[in-house]
C-alpha cells in the first residue's frame, strides 16, 4: 500500500485539478453571462435611440382616415372656435408639435357630408392641404410647391354649377365669386382641398386663412398671423392634411 502521505498529496491534486476545473467553467459562465447581458444592453440602447423626440407632446386624437406624415389636427371647443394642432406621427401615433388657437365657421363645424354653400359651418373630415396664396408676397417660411400673390383680379367661383366651381379665376375673364384680394384675412393662406370634385351646393372657398380679429370665418379656418407662418414653418415641404372634428 501506499504510504498515507502519498494518498494525501494525491488527493490534494486531485481537489486542485477539480477546483480548476471549475474556477474555469465559473469563467467561461460569467464572460458568456456578461457577454449576453452586454448583448442585451446594446439592444435596450439601440432601442433608446427611437425615444419620441423632444419637441413633441401628448398624444393627437386624429381621425383614422389620415395618412400623411404632418396633419393640422382641428378640434372644435364650442361656437366659432376651435384648438388647432400641428401634429406629427412617429412609431404609428400622432404626437402635437404645437398647438394654437383658432376659429372656425360662425355656425360651427358641419357633421360629416354635411357641409353645404353658405352655411357658415367648417367642413369636418380629412383633407389634403393644397397651395398657398396671398395679398402678400410669399413669406421665408412657405416651403410649399406653389404660392399665389392674388391681385384684386383674382376670385374665388362660388355659385352653384357654374363652370369651374370652387377655383380661382380672374374677373377679367368673365368669373365672379368671392374677392381673394381681402386684407389682413388673404394677406396669407393655404387652400383646404375641400370639394375638389366641385359638388355644386357642397361648399367652396375653403382655406386656412390669417384670423381678422372678429374671432370667427365662413366656414374657413383662421389662426393668428404669426401662427399661421408658425404652421408654414413647421409644415416644410412636407405633404400635410388637415383633419377637422367636431
Amino acid at each position: 500500500m501506499k504510504p498515507a502521505h502519498s494518498r494525501s498529496r494525491g488527493t490534494r491534486r486531485q481537489l486542485t485539478a477539480g477546483f480548476a476545473v471549475v474556477l474555469v467553467a465559473g469563467a467561461l459562465f460569467l464572460g458568456s453571462s456578461a457577454q449576453a447581458a452586454q448583448g442585451l444592453g446594446a439592444g435596450l440602447i439601440d432601442g433608446n435611440a427611437a425615444d419620441k423626440p423632444d419637441h413633441l407632446g401628448d398624444r393627437c386624437s386624429i381621425a383614422s382616415a389620415a395618412t400623411a406624415e404632418k396633419v393640422i389636427a382641428v378640434s372644435g371647443t364650442g361656437g366659432a372656435t376651435a384648438e388647432v394642432r400641428a401634429c406629427e406621427k412617429w412609431d404609428g401615433k400622432y404626437y402635437s408639435a404645437m398647438s394654437v388657437d383658432g376659429y372656425v365657421g360662425y355656425n360651427g363645424i358641419a357633421a360629416a357630408g354635411e357641409k353645404r354653400e353658405g352655411d357658415g359651418m367648417t367642413p369636418s373630415g380629412v383633407y389634403s392641404m393644397g397651395y398657398g396664396f396671398g395679398v402678400k408676397a410669399q413669406p421665408k417660411q412657405f416651403h410649399g410647391p406653389k404660392y399665389v400673390k392674388v391681385s384684386k383680379d383674382d376670385v374665388w367661383v362660388d355659385g352653384d354649377a357654374v363652370k369651374n366651381y370652387n377655383t380661382m379665376q380672374k374677373k377679367s375673364d368673365g368669373y365672379s365669386g368671392e374677392s381673394m384680394y381681402q386684407t389682413p384675412a388673404y394677406d396669407h393662406g393655404q387652400v383646404i382641398d375641400y370639394n375638389t370634385a366641385a359638388t355644386p351646393g357642397k361648399g367652396s372657398a375653403i382655406f386656412l386663412h390669417v384670423n381678422t380679429g372678429s374671432q370667427k370665418t365662413a366656414g374657413c379656418v383662421s389662426v393668428s398671423e404669426a401662427d399661421l407662418l408658425r404652421i408654414f414653418e413647421w409644415e416644410d415641404d412636407s405633404v400635410v392634411e388637415m383633419a377637422v372634428s367636431r
